[in-house]
């Protein structure tokens, strides 16, 4: 069955809807204003966010693919709670995933506070296929893309109408975030949800119920609600990635229509224009004939004075490439993607590779599916049937292996450590122990034969004629 056929039997709102607040222009209004005497972006609007921003930049389309890309990665699995403080503590930490400095413990945590719950076919089948067009790792790339891109992402939940599992999702789909509307009561304060609005070629409603909304923060306050929408990074990166289109663009201008480089003209007082226009024909066909590969380093000669006049200024002159350069420094920056995985040779922040994936794990994709994990736990709790049950949907971290320890650096410092047992030096590592191995050997203590206590050496004895003696008395 089509997605939109599914649209078709959705129910209109419970709650009457009192205003719409409309993140687009279209027919259903706009929510994108013209400051007089002050330019603003042009695709100030959701649908600009993915036109101007992902469709037609090529900066933070990398950007984006990057961050979805580390992202869908995560397998997501059904966990049963437990240890309750184990669980307050891992998701409290999780929060802050860039300050997290051992995630070994991080996963003894999670082992502590969780367990594997298959009791739920249903929702473990949704992990893997949430619907019949995508896997659960499409639905994460689409969840963190529409994020990404305008602030929000809108994920529809099509419910069991009866029976047993009455009330729980039985398939998901990402919607188009740009196309979708809030249907917000704004007679209570602060204004809240009163359903959903998706106009694609028609309008179709949703209750609040069938809709998880995932969203940024917003700040802009306003009487029709417009706090209930995310606000898009690319809001705030507005005028940049204008700059970054209008370069390309005037880059583009400049090589289709620029035309000849200059003019090259006699300037012999010996001769007139008329004589000397004979002259410069013949002068054209000297350098054409010099042109091409096999002509490489050689010189056109000509036996009559001559001048050359640019026209026109290169993209090099215009400051083009420079300020393309700055613009992908700038967009990175609001995102926090390192500008070095898109091949920023300028940016040395970073001293390799892998500490460049590790920066775009815990600053971007991992606080990505904390907040789609959290929504959609809430959602489950709420809305969608799960009330009570004692279910919590996690992903795996473990995926990641820039978030590991380095094993050089790591063998270097437990070499060292002669206070740890083999058997601590191992699970450190998080190496299985051989089988062959004597247990009771790596409980032992092993010191290094060159380390001895002070009080087995005699003092120093210094003699009383010292000074003598380095004076040669």
């Amino acid at each position: 069955m089509a997605i939109w056929d599914i649209f078709a039997k959705a129910k209109a709102p419970k709650t009457k809807p009192l205003t719409s607040v409309l993140p687009m222009k279209g027919p259903l209004g706009s929510s994108v204003s013209i400051n007089r005497g002050i330019v603003t972006w042009q695709g100030a609007d959701a649908q600009g966010f993915v036109n101007d921003g992902y469709v037609s930049n090529d900066i933070v389309y990398s950007i984006v693919r990057l961050i979805t890309e580390k992202a869908k990665i995560a397998p997501f699995h059904v966990y049963k709670t437990i240890d309750e403080f184990s669980a307050k503590k891992y998701k409290a930490l999780m929060q802050n995933p860039d300050k997290i400095t051992n995630w070994k413990e991080m996963k003894e945590l999670h082992a502590k506070a969780f367990e594997i719950y298959t009791g739920d076919q249903r929702l473990n089948e949704l992990l893997k296929f949430p619907n019949t067009e995508d896997t659960w790792s499409d639905m994460v790339e689409q969840w963190c893309a529409f994020k990404l891109i305008t602030g929000n992402s809108f994920i529809y939940g099509k419910l069991i109408e009866a029976g047993a599992n009455k009330g729980k999702p039985l398939e998901l789909y990402p919607l188009p975030a740009q196309f979708m509307a809030i249907i917000a009561n704004v007679e209570v304060f602060p204004p809240v949800r009163a359903g959903y609005q998706l106009y694609y070629g028609k309008l179709w409603s949703f209750t609040t119920e069938e809709i998880l909304h995932d969203k940024y923060f917003n700040p802009q306050w306003n009487i029709t609600g417009n706090q209930l929408y995310g606000q898009s990074p690319l809001k705030a990166a507005s005028r940049t990635l204008t700059r970054s289109n209008e370069a390309k663009t005037a880059s583009v201008s400049a090589f289709q229509n620029g035309g000849p480089a200059g003019v090259l003209f006699m300037n012999d007082d010996r001769f007139d224009p008329i004589s000397g226009a004979d002259q410069a024909i013949a002068l054209k066909k000297s350098v054409s004939d010099k042109a091409g590969s096999q002509n490489f380093n050689q010189i056109a000669v000509s036996g009559y004075k001559v001048d050359w006049k640019e026209i026109g200024l290169s993209p090099v002159e215009l400051g083009i490439l420079e300020s393309e350069k700055w613009d992908m420094v700038s967009l990175c920056n609001i995102y926090g993607v390192p500008s070095q995985l898109l091949n920023d040779a300028a940016n040395k922040t970073y001293n390799n590779q892998q500490e460049g994936e590790k920066a775009l794990t815990l600053r971007c994709a991992i606080p990505l599916l904390v907040s789609l994990r959290d929504n959609l736990n809430r959602k489950l709790w709420t809305d969608w049937g799960y009330k009570g049950e004692n279910v919590y949907v996690d992903f795996d971290v473990s995926i990641y292996k820039e978030l590991e320890a380095n094993k050089t650096e790591q063998v270097a410092w437990l070499d060292k450590a002669w206070w740890l047992t083999p058997k601590q030096k191992y699970e450190e590592m998080g190496m299985e122990i051989p089988d062959y191995v004597d247990q009771t050997e790596l409980e032992k203590l092993y010191i290094p034969s060159n380390i001895a206590p002070m009080d087995t050496f005699a003092p120093l004895e210094v003699p009383k004629n010292l000074n003598d003696l380095l004076n040669n008395k």
